[in-house]
């Protein structure tokens, strides 16, 4: 049997998309092949069967430092051992220095890229990408420096890391992409890639697959917005678009899961006072399994992200949710929803005034028509993410070919 050993520095519940997206796919691959994963996740969420061993040198997530640790990794023994054994290497995240010596082992190497790191300091690349390709690096440089005085300083010193992650990644044998268009930004950036490049698309949560969209709505439209204050993902033209609906008054309701600063909480507190006809309720970060139950109480998802999303996670399972996307249409978005009846709700990124339109118009659809549509969305949206067919590609990216 074929021994898969993954390195990755996170692993569910810790992190987001990418990390759920890793423990379905090794959920896949346990039925196939013997797996084991090296994590600084000291509770990873276990599966059946597939050994797990936490390793303190991958708890340090700070690139610079992870990657020293990950250098340091490659000398002990418990390590040497672990890669002896096995004869597939899995990164899904960004242990990119052990990619060499993995190969001079003779092993072949699979890296997984949920995000833009050969090509971005940051990971992220703005939308849209034919406007901002030479301007990438500016981007990370503005990104960070709105974080903190101590991001700005950090990528001033290291906008070099993305070419480091290049080198490495390109020793790999196979580099899976999330998306058709993630993987023709990041070939046009890196066309020494492009060869190794496979498109195998997320698999679906089982929780998702196997859920019945019982909506349990009332005659307040409410919307769901799970970005936190992330600039990336676009909370400051939500907060534009709520300043117009309330201009507007427009009776609505919008609930806000994820992290917000003391500031944009302050900003909302006002933005409810003044306008008693927009209902806002702040969740704060909450699991997943509770962004599920919100759900079932919500009209629509709103995805005002002004980055190329590499895969939204958060579109697809509203889809399958039977929530409808109010989406900007960057990254795969398009790609995912373009031939649904949710592209009617698509608008241009950072276009609040468009975002505005959308909201009203769901919120003018009668309850009825609200659930016909969501069934309808989550039928297409199954049929071009057939688990069975996305089972196969994630099983044949794995399989080792003489």
């Amino acid at each position: 049997m074929t021994r898969i050993l993954v390195i990755s520095e996170y692993y569910w519940p810790e992190g987001s998309g990418g990390e759920l997206a890793t423990h379905l796919i090794l959920d896949i691959l346990r039925k196939r092949f013997d797996v084991t994963v090296v994590t600084g996740t000291e509770n990873p969420s276990k599966l059946p069967g597939v050994r797990y061993v936490y390793e303190p040198l991958l708890s340090k997530r700070e690139k610079p430092i992870l990657w020293l640790n990950t250098l340091r990794l490659v000398h002990t023994q418990r390590l040497k051992k672990l890669l002896h054994e096995s004869d597939v290497v899995y990164i899904p995240r960004f242990a990119f220095p052990l990619i060499p010596y993995a190969k001079r082992l003779g092993k072949k190497v699979v890296v997984h890229l949920h995000g833009y790191i050969p090509i971005s300091y940051t990971a992220t690349v703005l939308a849209p990408y034919e406007k901002r390709k030479h301007r990438i690096a500016l981007d990370d440089t503005m990104l960070e420096c709105m974080k903190s005085f101590k991001h700005c300083t950090g990528v001033s010193l290291l906008w070099w890391l993305p070419k480091l992650a290049r080198k490495w990644v390109s020793q790999a044998d196979k580099i899976i992409c999330v998306s058709k268009r993630q993987a023709e930004i990041i070939a046009d950036q890196a066309p020494e890639l492009r060869d190794k490049i496979e498109v195998v698309y997320n698999p679906l949560p089982p929780e998702i697959i196997n859920a019945e969209p019982r909506k349990e709505l009332d005659d307040t439209p409410t919307f769901l917005y799970v970005g936190g204050d992330s600039y990336v993902k676009g909370f400051h033209i939500l907060l534009k678009a709520m300043k117009e609906l309330s201009k507007q008054g427009v009776k609505a309701r919008v609930i806000l899961a994820g992290r917000h600063s003391s500031e944009n909480l302050r900003l909302l507190n006002v933005l409810r006072n003044r306008h008693q006809g927009l209902e806002i309720h702040v969740m704060g970060r909450v699991s997943h399994e509770e962004i599920i139950k919100l759900h079932k109480k919500s009209w629509s998802l709103i995805i005002p992200s002004i980055n190329e999303e590499t895969f939204s996670y958060v579109a697809v399972e509203a889809s399958m949710l039977g929530t409808i996307p109010i989406a900007s249409s960057v990254g795969a978005i398009p790609e995912l929803l373009g031939d649904t009846i949710a592209s009617r709700y698509f608008f241009p990124p950072s276009d609040y005034v468009k975002l505005t339109q959308k909201i009203v118009e769901v919120s003018q659809l009668s309850i009825n028509n609200v659930v016909l549509l969501g069934e309808t969305i989550k039928r297409e949206i199954f049929k071009k993410l057939n688990p069975n067919a996305i089972e196969e590609k994630v099983i044949e990216a794995f399989s080792i070919k003489s």
